[in-house]
């Protein structure tokens, strides 16, 4: 039975909501809180699929006690498996899980159509939630996978140089939005312009001389250029909305001033808002459960990790 103001079970047929989680460094959680978050979700009724998108160093399935998988990623990737459901495996804590790649020399190098492919068959599968454990860094393949997704998490501590690598992740993620701007996948490839490529290109690669690379000077510039697409640039920053989360901190007075930094940052320098939808303190069973490999919400289903994890399905449900 669900508790009061949690998500309630969407009526049949509706499509699932595809969340990516990421962030520039490794070490700060980010299996951890998939795990958990997918195990917490299935409690709640939801159909949910886990996906290890870390495919040169995979270990989503060890927080999910999966030791041995028989099917991974690389079979669909390799056309071994001829669709993404036949590569899904269930878990004994409730979310269906595919595996990472297993070590293979290049696994994460694959081809642009490849991810493509692979992005559309992600979306094609039958469940309420669809979310991406990603890899540690801001390669293309990360950035597409963590643009594909209905909402974006990007996890960071309360360390300076993690903070440092979340506002970097964020930044290259627009980054890589505008320059494929009119892309075969974009939904805005037939407004596509010679000349506003050429500013997004000047403006990435090279920033705007004496700006210190703003967005807002991008987005004056091509009301000066070229005044027919600065709304279709303003849609694109309003449509990107990426989530953080805060993991393993100490007191709350850290978080509210790690958040407020970013979003102040982010706010003057990519012109977007950047919502923040919980934190994950520093608790000791925490550390012990994933020590354990075994998800912290099967463990202790009221603890605090649980309870964070339920305000943040909601806030999910309610984006």
């Amino acid at each position: 039975m669900l508790r009061k103001n949690e998500p309630k079970k969407p009526s049949a047929g509706r499509p699932g909501k595809m969340i990516a989680v990421g962030g520039a460094k490794g070490g700060i959680g980010k299996s951890l809180f998939v795990a958990n978050l997918g195990v917490l979700l299935s409690r709640l009724g939801k159909k949910t699929v886990v996906v290890d998108l870390d495919l040169g160093s995979a270990n989503l399935h060890l927080y999910l006690g999966a030791w041995g998988l028989t099917h991974r990623i690389d079979d669909f990737l390799t056309r071994k498996a001829a669709t993404i459901d036949e590569i899904m495996t269930p878990t004994k804590y409730g979310p269906s899980l595919i595996g990472g790649g297993g070590g293979r020399l290049g696994a994460a190098n694959i081809h642009f159509s490849r991810k493509l492919k692979l992005i559309r068959a992600l979306k094609t599968i039958d469940a309420d939630y669809i979310i991406l454990d990603l890899g540690g860094d801001t390669t293309y393949n990360i950035l597409d996978f963590f643009l594909a997704a209905d909402q974006g998490f990007v996890l960071t501590t309360c360390d300076p140089a993690s903070y440092l690598d979340a506002y970097g992740f964020i930044k290259m993620s627009l980054h890589r939005k505008l320059s494929r701007l009119f892309g075969a996948e974009s939904e805005y490839r037939k407004f596509r312009d010679e000349d506003v490529e050429r500013l997004i290109k000047n403006f990435i690669f090279s920033g705007t001389p004496g700006t210190g690379g703003h967005m807002s000077d991008l987005v004056e510039r091509i009301k000066r250029e070229k005044p027919s697409h600065q709304g279709l640039i303003k849609a694109l920053l309003n449509d990107f909305r990426p989530g953080t989360v805060v993991t393993m901190f100490e007191a709350q007075e850290q978080v509210d001033e790690l958040v407020s930094r970013l979003r102040k940052v982010t706010g003057r320098m990519l012109s977007i808002d950047l919502n923040y939808f919980g934190g994950v303190p520093f608790k000791r069973q925490i550390q012990r459960s994933a020590r354990d490999l075994v998800p912290s919400v099967a463990k202790d289903p009221d603890g605090a990790f649980a309870g964070v994890l339920r305000r943040i399905a909601l806030k999910m449900e309610m984006a």
